[in-house]
């Protein structure tokens, strides 16, 4: 039953990109997941990310923060400009960070009014210069790298920050990933394993066949880097189905978040479920994505 399950998500889960794109994930020449990660995402996956889409909870922030985010903002992790394009259009001072030479000559192209740079997250000040009003790291940019990493960048990012500046940023949930599997329904969304097969019921035949011929390479990423997943009382890092299972992620609990930050000198305002509503305090959240909004204590 349990590789049945598995076999079914795998055939149905989203997935990055194109074949090429995927190819270029190769052996990790680093015992760190960060290296994985930025095997995988300095490549062309401008098909995936060029595009105009906000989740719900994004639009909330950006017009929520809308004043912050017209100043002097940088985004980190731009992709293919999917929220770039909105920064740009509140008339402030844009920059653009991205690992991927082919994301940031895209962005050049596409949003001249950006100062758009391939850059890392670990040296962000060598890319743009602070103060900055706000930094935003959408599709959990901060996840990619390591805690130890993960507080490292936290402390670079609150050095750009000006004193009144804002860091907006979304992070795996754990709680999330730990809870129980969510109830099984028929539809579209539906989710669990009846809503895989909804969804693998529902597929073309080339589009089945391309996820099918894709397996070969989710068991070589998942053998390679299942050894490491670590989990701590605080954090996870694991091996998920993004880039056929090539990205090493880290997962972190609301409450653990916010400590965290208090830690590395921020102060929490809110935090968000993926529709835009609040979680309270000493609650986990149930979205697999919350987002997180701070500023310097």
């Amino acid at each position: 039953m349990g590789a049945r399950r598995s076999l079914i998500n795998q055939l149905t889960a989203p997935r990055l990109g194109t074949p090429a794109a995927l190819a270029s994930a190769g052996p990790v020449d680093d015992d760190r997941p960060s290296a994985a990660n930025d095997r995988l995402w300095q490549g062309d996956h401008v098909a995936r990310y060029a595009n105009r889409s906000l989740r719900p909870v994004e639009v909330v922030l950006l017009a929520r923060y809308s004043e912050a985010l017209s100043g002097r903002v940088v985004e980190v992790g731009c992709g293919g400009g999917r929220i770039l394009g909105y920064l740009v259009a509140l008339g402030g001072e844009v920059h653009g960070v991205d690992i991927s030479p082919a994301m940031v000559d895209y962005c050049r192209r596409t949003y001249p009014e950006a100062d758009v740079r391939v850059g890392d997250l670990m040296r962000l000040s060598d890319a743009v210069a602070g103060p900055l009003d706000a930094v935003f790291l959408p599709d959990n940019v901060l996840d990619f790298v390591d805690a130890e990493q993960r507080r490292e960048a936290l402390d670079g990012i609150r050095s750009l920050l000006a004193p009144d500046g804002v860091l907006i940023f979304c992070s795996h949930n754990l709680a999330a990933a730990d809870g129980p599997a969510p109830p099984v329904s028929a539809g579209m969304g539906a989710s669990g394993e009846g809503g895989a097969l909804y969804r693998l019921a529902h597929m073309s035949v080339a589009s089945v066949a391309t996820r099918i011929a894709h397996l070969p390479r989710q068991r070589r990423n998942r053998k390679r880097l299942r050894p490491l997943e670590v989990r701590h009382a605080d954090y996870a890092i694991l091996n998920d189905i993004e880039g056929d299972y090539g990205a090493m992620h880290y997962y972190i609990r609301h409450g653990v978040q916010a400590r965290q930050l208090a830690e590395a000198g921020y102060t929490l305002i809110e935090c968000l479920e993926a529709e835009g509503t609040r979680v309270p305090e000493g609650q986990d959240g149930t979205s697999s994505w919350l987002h997180y909004v701070a500023r310097p204590a």
